[in-house]
This record gives C-alpha cells, sequence and structure tokens, in this order.
C-alpha cells in the first residue's frame, strides 16, 4: 500500500508533526520558562490547538490521499479521507492567520502578509480542487490538491532551513524564521513545477 513518494511525503512532513506534537504537549502541562517561541503557544491554549491539532490531521492524511493504490483500491476512503483533508487544512490555516495576529509574529508585518497569502491561496486551491471533483474532472483536481499541499509543506520545508541555520551558521530560530520559510515556500513551488512539467511530457508521450 505505501509506495515511496508516500513514504517520502511522510518523512517531509515530519519536522513540522514532531514539532506541532511537542508543543500540544506542553499546551496541557506545567510551562515554566521556556523559550519566546514556545511560550507564546503555552499563552494562547485555544488558539493554539485550533491550528496545531488540524495541522496534524492535515499532514498524517495528506500523503495518503496521494497514493494512487489508496484511491483505486479504497475509493470511499479516498473521498471521505479527502473531505476532511480540506477541513483540517481550512480550520488550521484560520488558525494560524489569527495566531500571527496576536501573538505577534516572528518577522513582524511581512511574516503575517506571507502568512495570510500563503492560507488564502491553499484554502483556494482546495475548494477549486473539490469542485473539480465534483465535476469529475480529476486531472485538474489532482493538480491543485498537489499545489495546497505543497503549500502547507512550506511550514515544514522551512525547519529544515531553520535547522541548517542553527547548525551551519549558528543563527536562532527567531532570525531565521522569515527568510527559511520564504526559501521553504519557493523549493516547494520550484520542486511542485517540476513534477508538473514532467508529468505533462509523461502524458504526451502516452498519446504517441
Amino acid at each position: 500500500m505505501f509506495r515511496f513518494d508516500t513514504v517520502f511525503l511522510y518523512l517531509l512532513s515530519w519536522p513540522v508533526l514532531r514539532d506541532s506534537f511537542d508543543r500540544l504537549l506542553f499546551l496541557f502541562q506545567p510551562h515554566d520558562g521556556l523559550p519566546l517561541v514556545d511560550q507564546r503557544y503555552a499563552d494562547h491554549p485555544l488558539a493554539s490547538a485550533v491550528h496545531l491539532i488540524p495541522g496534524i490531521v492535515f499532514f498524517l492524511i495528506g500523503p495518503l490521499q496521494f497514493s494512487p493504490v489508496v484511491r483505486r483500491r479504497f475509493p470511499k476512503a479516498h473521498r471521505a479521507l479527502g473531505q476532511v483533508f480540506i477541513l483540517s487544512g481550512v480550520i488550521s490555516s484560520l488558525g494560524v492567520m489569527h495566531m500571527v495576529m496576536v501573538f505577534p509574529a516572528l518577522g513582524g508585518v511581512l511574516t503575517q502578509a506571507v502568512t495570510f497569502a500563503i492560507c488564502i491561496s491553499l484554502m483556494a486551491a482546495m475548494a477549486f480542487a473539490y469542485r473539480f471533483a465534483r465535476l469529475r474532472k480529476f486531472g485538474m483536481h489532482m493538480r491543485l490538491m498537489r499545489l495546497a499541499f505543497a503549500l502547507g509543506l512550506t511550514v515544514s520545508t522551512a525547519r529544515v532551513y531553520i535547522e541548517l541555520a542553527n547548525q551551519l551558521l549558528s543563527v536562532p530560530f527567531e532570525q531565521s524564521f522569515t527568510a527559511a520559510s520564504a526559501v521553504g515556500l519557493v523549493t516547494n513551488l520550484a520542486v511542485l513545477l517540476v513534477l508538473e512539467a514532467r508529468a505533462g511530457v509523461f502524458h504526451k508521450a502516452l498519446r504517441f
């Protein structure tokens, strides 16, 4: 059932899943003297839970939804999980849009603007993907769902760059966050464009 690409997507999702579970734990435990980044979550437990819990669901379901094995063998489960995937993405996006306004966000107005742009684009991609699925235009549906997941995965890719900045350049999280997020977004979209282009060439070749 689990192909290499499905496992690879879970590996890409692991940094944000790990951090999300960690932050959920200290939301419900005594927390004194936390670093600034974590203390903001602890100080706003409800807002954090509204973002973190649906976000975890989003990244747990996402890789499965792109598995052709799951789609073919379990179409009803694929459709049901797809609806949960979309709902979790919308709730988590609204949650983080709220969070960057009240925490406040690392990076200030720039981070807030980029977060809103990513989240609105993600929600729009999923809304159109759902519409195309209803119209049985599954090619466009899958392309838009891949775009939505790539946008959501930005937060995980950014953590890789944040860790590299810390390990190689001794740049702390607070200072690397905004730049790492921007590079993570560009990385994900660039990879997606390459994959879409290769898929297009492959489909054209099959026609001959």
